[in-house]
Formats: structure tokens, sequence, C-alpha cells
């Protein structure tokens, strides 16, 4: 059978400009009587629709609707041919359509009717709006996401149009900036300014977002609807379209309220706690100091005693006399050492530059006694340079070179051996490590030797148990820490950490 041509002739005559029209259109046209039976399609319509040429003529008009919404469809048409009057394009109008593969796909149609001969005919205007049905379900999925991580981001999220209109507010900036009960209220389309809490500074910051800078961190207070002050945290940043050209404003802001409170009663707590610290140690000088007089009379007065009385006395007498010398002896030692350990901080001097070379020779060189009678040898590397304290850093090495002497083996020459190591994450972290082969200690005690008057020697050994605080307190002052690891009878390695750039003159 021989198929139909494109258009029939009584809508067009031959030459008729009309027809030329009809054939080029860029919309797809369909002719339909009052039947719904198709009479006549442009190329563009049978190319939208997917037929060859002519197989749509003579052709109910539902071949181009889905099988679920013919019967929809056939309403919709006995409806338009009882009442007929023009559908215009525009009016959001949009059908789902179905081309000859049975695929289907979103057209807008707008239909006018129109009269040939005294016979009513339809005419539909299609367009093929599937791409921008994909590209509008694409936006409104990416507008959800968008929304989605701007409702659950840890930070109250805004994005402003060029105009300051609010495109995406999250919750958390409903409830916390605009102090909004209800989360689901439509901000969007609103100008940021109206809002009641809005500062004219953040305007003149906003211009500069615009032309691309953003605004660096700002700390702001404003005012909840009579709920007080709270303190906000915000920056703000430009966003751009696809064309990379700058479309409005994103911010992220915070409320911080509660972390500048505790930030200011921290500072506060530590004001009182560096105060109550000087005031101690300020005491403890001031005590100690104090006490050196009267135990210089105890002391001078016993020694005359043993002196000038001493045949005088009986032996049990004597015996009180020595036992009272020995304990205001050490009652001194322990003083002047309490001393040490108050000016550590209370009397500290600047921090320099220090060669630890200098300083190790100059402290072998204040125990060459000590360390000739007990037949020490000390090795040692070459020292780095440090910026410290160098009266403390005498202190710290002294103290730990006279332990390893004091806790020797008996009659086993002491071996004492100094290492150096840079740290090989922090360039100014050095380490310094202080072993010897002396008596050694159950490693269970490495912390509390550290504590001070802490002693684990008991009177078999002379000494305050201060010294390995100082050394402690020095260390740390320094930016650094010491710790100790040891085995009974086989000796104590120290382990020192400094910092060679470090500019701390207080504890």
């Amino acid at each position: 059978m021989k198929k139909s041509t494109s258009q029939p002739s009584f809508f067009f005559k031959e030459g008729d400009p009309l027809s030329a029209l009809f054939t080029a259109a860029s919309e797809g046209i369909i002719i339909c009587n009052n039947k719904g039976i198709i009479t006549s399609v442009n190329p563009m319509g049978e190319k939208i629709f997917g037929y060859e040429q002519g197989e749509m003529n003579q052709q109910p008009i539902e071949i181009l609707v889905p099988n679920s919404l013919k019967k929809t469809h056939v309403s919709f048409r006995d409806s338009l041919i009882q009442n007929p009057k023009m559908r215009t394009k525009g009016d959001g109008k949009e059908f789902q359509a179905q081309k000859k593969d049975g695929s289907t796909f979103f057209v807008e149609i707008s239909i006018s009717p129109l009269e040939v001969e005294g016979k009513r005919y339809f005419t539909a205007f299609i367009n093929d709006v599937s791409k921008r049905k994909i590209a509008e379900k694409e936006v409104i999925e990416q507008r959800q996401l968008l929304e989605y991580y701007a409702d659950y981001a840890p930070a109250a999220i805004a994005m402003l149009d060029l105009d300051f209109k609010y495109l995406v507010a999250s919750s958390r900036w409903k409830k916390t900036i605009l102090n909004e009960k209800k989360e689901w209220v439509d901000v969007i389309g609103m100008n940021i300014s109206h809002d009641p809490h809005f500062k004219e500074e953040w305007k003149r910051i906003f211009a500069e977002v615009i032309k691309g800078n953003k605004s660096g961190v700002q700390l702001d207070y404003i005012n909840r609807n009579g709920e007080g002050n709270i303190c906000l945290e915000w920056e703000a940043h430009p966003w751009y379209n696809n064309e990379r050209e700058i479309s409005g404003i994103i911010i992220f802001a915070e409320d911080v309220t509660t972390r500048i409170e505790n930030e200011k009663k921290v500072a506060q707590y530590l004001q009182e706690l560096i105060s109550k610290n000087r005031e101690l140690e300020d005491f403890a000088y001031v005590s100690s100091h104090d006490l050196q007089e009267p135990l210089r009379k105890i002391r001078a007065f016993g020694d005359r005693l043993q002196k000038k009385e001493k045949e005088n006395l009986s032996e049990k007498g004597q015996d009180y006399i020595e036992r009272m010398l020995s304990s205001a002896e050490r009652m001194q030692q322990l003083i002047s050492d309490l001393l040490r350990f108050s000016r550590i901080s209370s009397k500290a001097k600047p921090f320099g530059e220090i060669d630890l070379n200098q300083i190790l020779n100059d402290v072998i060189s204040d125990l060459e006694i000590a360390i000739n009678e007990a037949e020490a040898t000390i090795n040692y590397p070459q020292l780095p340079c440090i910026k410290g304290d160098a009266t403390q850093m005498r202190q710290l090495f002294q103290n730990l070179i006279s332990n390893a002497i004091k806790f020797r083996k008996e009659n086993v020459p002491p071996i004492i051996d100094i290492s150096f190591s840079k740290d090989e994450s922090d360039e100014n972290c050095i380490h310094i490590d202080i072993s010897d082969n002396g008596i050694g200690f159950d490693q269970k005690y490495s912390d509390r030797i550290f504590q001070i008057f802490q002693r684990l020697e008991g009177r078999k050994y002379n000494g305050s148990g201060i010294g390995l605080a100082i050394c402690k307190k020095i260390s740390q002052r320094h930016g650094g820490d010491i710790k100790a690891s040891s085995e009974i009878n086989k000796g104590t390695t120290f382990h020192i950490t400094l910092r060679t750039d470090s500019n701390n003159n207080s504890l």
C-alpha cells in the first residue's frame, strides 16, 4: 500500500509559502481530525517520535501516548472536541509521550483548533523537552544534595546571590543566626540585609568578597531577639558558576559563645595559677632564706659545744651533739636545694646562645676531685649550641653526672657515656642520653624519681631528693623533658629532650 504524503492537499496549495514553513519548522507539527486521527505530520514531528515519512498518517493520536496514560488522554481529547480552545505553551503544561520504539519522554505541547472546508481539525505544536527535564532533574538533585550537606555540616551555611538574597539557608543557619524556631520556614529569596541582626560593616565585607576576596575569619556579637548576645565566628567566600564567574557568596558561621566563654575562664584560671605559683615560689624562697640564719646559729653553737664543752659532756651528750649537727647539716642542704628549685623560674636568667660543650667541660672541671676519687670515665661527643640558660644547663649536667658517680657499684669504677642525636621529625629538637653502669633502680619508679623530695635509697646516700626534680623543671623550661630507663644492677640512662630554638623565659 502506498504511504500518504506528509500533508493533505487541502491545507496547502502547490507553491504556497506556508507549505515550506510547515516542512522546515523546528517544532514538531501534528494535525488531527476531530476523531483523533492524524492527517498530517511535518518532518520534525516524525523525527521527534522516531517515525519514517508518512508512517504516522491515518493513525490514532494515541499511538503517541504511553499505555498507562491512554485512557486519560482519550478523556482529554473528547473534552477538547466538545470545547475546542487554544492551549498555549509556556503555561507549565508538559506531557509524557511515547516514541515508535516504545520509549517515553517529555514534550511541551500547544494545541490550536481550526476549520478547513467545514471540517474541524486540531494542530499540535510539539517540542521535545526531555533534555531540559534531565537538566532540571540534575539541578534539583544537586540542590537537594547541597541542602543535605548544608543541613548536616557542623557550621551554619548560607548561599547568597549577587544581590545578597538567600539561595540556600541550612536549618542550622535558621536556628543559630536567624533564631527561627521553625526550621521549615522558607527564607529563599529574602535579602540578608533585611535581617535585624545584619550589620552595616557586613555590606562592606560582602562587597569585597564579590570582587573575589575572602573575608577572613570574623568575630561578631549579635543579639538574638532578647535572648542575649551570642558570639558568632564566620567567614565568607565567593562562589562561582560553570563559567567560573562569581555568582554570589557562601557564608560559614558558628556560634562560639560557649568556646569564647570557656577560653576566658581558662585564661583567668591560668593567670590565677601563675600568680599562685609565683606566690609559692616567693614563699619557698623567702622561707628557705629566713631558715638559713637559725640553722647557722644551731650549727655554730653545736660546734662550740662540741669543741669547748666536749670534756664536760657524757658520751650520750656527745652523741646527741653529733646527731644534732648532722641533722642541721642535712636541713641546710635541703634548704639550699629548695632554694635552687624555686629559683629555676623565679630567678631565671633570659635565654641566650650557649655552647653545651663548654657547659660540659666546666661541669667535668668542677667535679674533678669526685671523678678522680671514683676513678670514673666520662665519654662524650661534640655537642651543639642551643638557646637557653647557661647556669641551669650547668646545673642539669652536674646533677646527672654527680648522680652517676654517687650511685655507683661498690668497687666498680663508674663509666658514664653521653650521646647526642637530632630529632628526625623536628630539626629544632635534640636528644641527649646520659648512661651509667651503676646500681640502677626498678623501672616502676621511673616517674617517681622526678618528684620533689622522693628518694629510693634512704640514708645510705646523701641527698635531699630534689636534684632530679630540678633536672625535670630545667628540661621543661627549655622546651623539652627528661625521662629515665633503668634496671637494678645494670645501670641507668637519662633521656633528655631539648629545643635548640627555645625562647621560653619562664616555666
